[in-house]
């Protein structure tokens, strides 16, 4: 649920409907899934990861731009560390790092091999 509607996804599709409950857009991959299928390869992770390929491979516009993707995936690992701990995450507004909590702050850290440290 959003400020303009609400979006239902499965592994088959989605669903767009606006505040008044009105359904105003709709995607079905026609494949029938099943979400005990936990493997993962759906067929909307299919495309998903197609249009990521077409995106480096022939330049193709992304469907999710990687700023937009960045936002979602960070929610889903601090929601993931914040339910590990079973306790409520304070972070730094401006870059997103738990604060005060080594123990949580530890899922949210990596080691990288030599030579391969992102140089931001």
């Amino acid at each position: 649920h959003g400020t303009k509607g609400t979006v239902l996804v499965d592994r088959g599709g989605y669903q767009v409907f606006s505040l008044d409950d009105k359904k105003t857009e709709e995607f079905d991959t026609s494949k029938k899934t099943t979400t005990q299928d936990l493997i993962g390869m759906d067929s909307m992770t299919i495309l998903h990861f197609q249009n990521f390929i077409n995106g480096i491979r022939k330049n193709e516009k992304l469907h999710s731009p990687i700023n937009e993707g960045n936002i979602s995936v960070t929610i889903l690992q601090l929601s993931n560390i914040a339910w590990k701990f079973d306790r409520v995450l304070n972070l730094d507004n401006k870059t997103g790092h738990i604060l005060n909590d080594n123990e949580a702050a530890k899922y949210w850290r990596r080691e990288y091999e030599k030579g391969w440290e992102p140089k931001i």
